[in-house]
């Protein structure tokens, strides 16, 4: 399964939030694949998924002081922040930032044992967009079990992992770009 990722292939996985359609971060034609198998457009970029501070350091160009605090703190788990992006990571999984003009890319740590694996045993970071079309509604639009994924799209990819029901709840998203920190999105995790 690893050695099909490392390859390129795709993965329908669950994190402690939602299944995650995902592949390396680091084999562009599998995210130009990831892309086209989600409808997504070029211009959104999904978030990442890293194990550790060494493949962290593969996406991001610095960790601003309120970012290393929010980290420290709340992962690993349902945060996403959205960071400095390294200057020759693909286009495909960065965005800009609307306060600071900078390209951006936006990273979590899972607390899931099997999306924790994923980027452990693969040894890069994973790409983790929710396992939908872009656009969905209904169940298909929060995928926290298996049977909430269209069989079209499961059917897509090459791996798929089921490990029972998930939160349904997507990750806060904060941009650390900015001082003080921006919640772009109130997800599972409740900041105030």
């Amino acid at each position: 399964m690893i050695e099909v990722i490392r390859r390129g292939g795709l993965v329908i996985f669950p994190t402690e939030t939602l299944y995650g359609l995902g592949c390396m971060a680091t084999h562009e034609e599998a995210l130009r694949r990831l892309f086209e198998v989600k409808g997504r457009a070029p211009g959104q970029p999904p978030p990442v998924l890293v194990a550790d501070n060494e493949q962290l350091a593969l996406l991001v160009e610095q960790i601003p002081d309120t970012a290393a605090r929010l980290l420290e703190a709340h992962w690993p788990g349902a945060l996403t922040l959205v960071l400095p992006a390294r200057r020759d990571l693909s286009p495909l999984l960065t965005g800009v930032s609307q306060t600071q003009g900078i390209r951006t890319v936006g990273v979590r740590r899972s607390a899931h044992p099997v999306a924790q694996a994923l980027c452990a045993e693969a040894g890069a970071p994973i790409v983790a967009t929710s396992a939908n079309r872009s656009g969905a509604t209904g169940p298909a639009a929060t995928p926290h079990a298996l049977e909430d994924i269209p069989l079209a799209l499961r059917q897509q990819v090459d791996v798929v992992i089921d490990s029972g029901t998930v939160s349904g709840q997507p990750s806060t998203v904060v941009d650390c770009t900015c001082d003080p920190p921006r919640v772009l999105r109130q997800g599972a995790l409740k900041l105030g």
